[in-house]
């Protein structure tokens, strides 16, 4: 034993010895190795003179000159660039030997202990302050340098360059310490995650959750002082959907229909701008695609509510669209290094929309009238984008807020925004015929033409009533069957594109038919097809998306019900079923209108005496 303890005792006092000169070095590189820039220096001078005209190269969109000028600022703080490859792979190295020291709780604890010491004996009164904030701005130097790198704006830096840069803004952000605040740092972490995922790919991909674990713990930590920039960060949505990266960053802004355009030069309002423009996609995509039930008939009561899931991204959405910026430096309040903060007038106008959509759809005539005070005040920058597809939505509104005129003129009115709108989808549809449609497009040309058409269906159903009260027999009159037949045609054009427009056609053909007096036979064909259900059992996703849903079935029963002749009905009491199975599922999603029509129905089929839904 004696013999095996004298020959490792030797080594480990090797080990000890070289471990405490290797920390010391390091302790000794942190603390007095950073250099420091002293106030009202020679160098300070130079770093502001730099950073203000960076700040005015980039208000002229002049990047190449701007990142210039940061690369200036940060060799009068005695922190330039690496020149070669060597130099790269150096820089690199030791910020992470950095990063990760500075992670070590006893490290941290011995340059505190060490820092506390040098301030009492050598440093001058107020340097600890002077050092953090000559960190303050070499990090946030880095920091704008690497957002201008993950967009493009310098071509010639590769990826292990933005690495570095990265790297360098967030150890001399942490080193800040109370002088950057905790939102600034958080956006720092995220801006390199972002960094990560569009420059490195997957090969460092863990890295990317590290430093996004590490933006959403430090906007946790103050909930108060969360800019609204990364609130939709701390949302699981905005997680999941940062992690699965359906969204990318370009050197020029991406000019959107259904968003504000932000800053170019910042990544991270790029991915917000993307999540946004993803919320409204759900949003819609729950109008137009129905969800798949759970199970067989009995089961549909589980079910989620197309509208409810609508309106529950739009209220997301209106909490996190209005984050167009980034959190302002410290250093300065008029940099335009950051995205200019303010609502997004674009993306709420859309939002605006398909709420008041939902409000028709519901039979809601409060909700319709007033979101339609945010609909009729179009964007100017909407506007002046001249498109065929937002003014066939402005028109299809202006419709729904005519038709619940109970005057004849509102009526009149409803059907001249019908044939504007009409005609602009059509001209929508077929710009966007010879190009690659984004799915959105497509789900809120459908939703358009869909509303267009039951708009159309319900202005026929309000003249036949008041005709039968006066004992006359309506029919349509030709400008109504026209404008239907060319709405119809825009429906079959977008279905060749476009598979969950086949689930509208059949009922929307069944109902031409009607509203033309044609033989009920082909017509009671058409309302069969809309009468089936929908099943997980169809082993194609496009099979699912072609069958109707419930608001489907449900209509196609109010209108067979009502027009078709009592020989292609079963008997009374399985019209009381079918008639009690649609007021439940128009109850269920809120459809107050076509509810209460078919309970009116319930009440005329039994005679005066209503029949319980249940």
């Amino acid at each position: 034993t004696g013999g095996w303890f004298g020959w490792m005792m030797p080594t480990l006092i090797l080990w000890l010895v070289n471990g405490v000169i290797v920390l010391s070095v390091f302790i000794k590189l942190l603390v007095h190795g950073e250099p420091v820039t002293r106030l009202h220096s020679r160098s300070s001078v130079t770093f502001w003179r730099h950073r203000k005209q960076a700040d005015l190269d980039l208000a002229k969109g002049d990047f190449a000159a701007a990142a210039s000028n940061l690369q200036l600022c940060l060799s009068a703080l005695g922190r330039a660039l690496p020149a070669s490859r060597l130099d790269l792979a150096c820089g690199l190295s030791w910020n992470v030997i950095r990063y990760s020291l500075q992670k070590l709780g006893l490290v941290r604890w011995l340059l505190k202990r060490t820092s506390r010491q040098r301030r009492t004996t050598e440093a001058p009164v107020g340097f600890e302050d002077e050092a953090k904030m000559s960190a303050r701005d070499a990090a946030l130097a880095y920091h704008k340098l690497h957002q201008l790198h993950i967009t493009g704006k310098l071509p010639s830096s590769s990826a292990y360059s933005g690495l570095h840069m990265a790297l360098c803004a967030v150890n001399l952000a942490e080193c800040a310490e109370e002088k950057i605040p905790a939102s600034t740092l958080a956006e720092i972490h995220l801006t390199a995650a972002v960094g990560l995922k569009t420059r490195c790919g997957g090969k460092l991909g863990f890295l990317a959750s590290y430093f996004l674990s590490q933006a959403q713990s430090l906007c946790s930590s103050e909930h108060s002082a969360i800019p609204d920039s990364l609130r939709w960060l701390c949302h699981p949505l905005g997680q999941k959907f940062f992690v699965e990266r359906s969204w990318t960053v370009k050197a020029a802004a991406k000019e959107s229909l259904y968003c504000a355009q932000r800053n170019s030069a910042d990544p991270i309002a790029q991915v917000h701008q993307a999540f946004c423009e993803n919320l409204l996609e759900k949003a819609v995509e729950s109008l137009v695609k129905p969800p798949v039930p759970k199970g067989i008939t009995g089961q549909d009561d589980e079910e989620p509510c197309e509208f409810a899931n609508a309106l529950e991204y739009l209220k997301l959405l209106g909490s996190f669209m209005d984050s167009l910026g980034s959190g302002t430096p410290p250093f300065t309040g008029n940099s335009v290094l950051k995205s200019a903060p303010g609502p997004d007038v674009v993306c709420r106008w859309w939002s605006s929309a398909i709420t008041m959509t939902i409000g028709w759809l519901r039979g809601d005539d409060a909700s319709v009238r007033s979101q339609f005070t945010n609909v009729e005040r179009i964007p100017k920058c909407l506007e002046m984008t001249e498109s065929a597809l937002v003014k066939a939505v402005f028109h299809v509104c202006k419709a729904m807020n005519a038709s619940l005129s109970s005057k004849a003129d509102g009526q009149q009115s409803s059907f001249g925004h019908c044939e504007r709108a009409s005609t602009h989808l059509w001209n929508s549809l077929n710009m966007s015929s010879g190009v690659s449609s984004t799915g959105l497009n497509n789900m809120i040309q459908l939703l358009a033409c869909d509303l267009l058409l039951s708009l159309r269906t319900t202005l026929w159903q309000k003249q036949m009533n008041t005709s039968q009260a006066v004992g006359e027999t309506y029919h349509a009159s030709a400008s109504e069957l026209t404008g239907f037949q060319r709405d119809l045609g825009s429906l079959r054009k977008l279905a060749h594109s476009f598979r969950p427009a086949y689930r509208k056609v059949f009922l929307h053909e069944a109902t031409v038919r009607l509203m033309a007096g044609a033989s009920p036979t082909r017509t009671h064909q058409l309302l069969e097809h809309s009468l089936r259900r929908r099943t997980p059992q169809s082993s194609k996703q496009g099979e699912l998306d072609a069958l109707p849903g419930q608001r489907e079935r449900a209509t196609a029963i109010l209108l067979a019900c009502r027009h078709l002749p009592l020989s292609f009905l079963s008997s009374p009491g399985q019209r009381a079923v079918l008639l009690a199975e649609a007021a439940r599922t128009l109850e269920k999603v809120g459809d107050k209108r076509s509810c209460n029509d078919c309970q009116q129905m319930i009440v005329k089929l039994s005679g005066g005496t209503a029949i319980a839904a249940s």
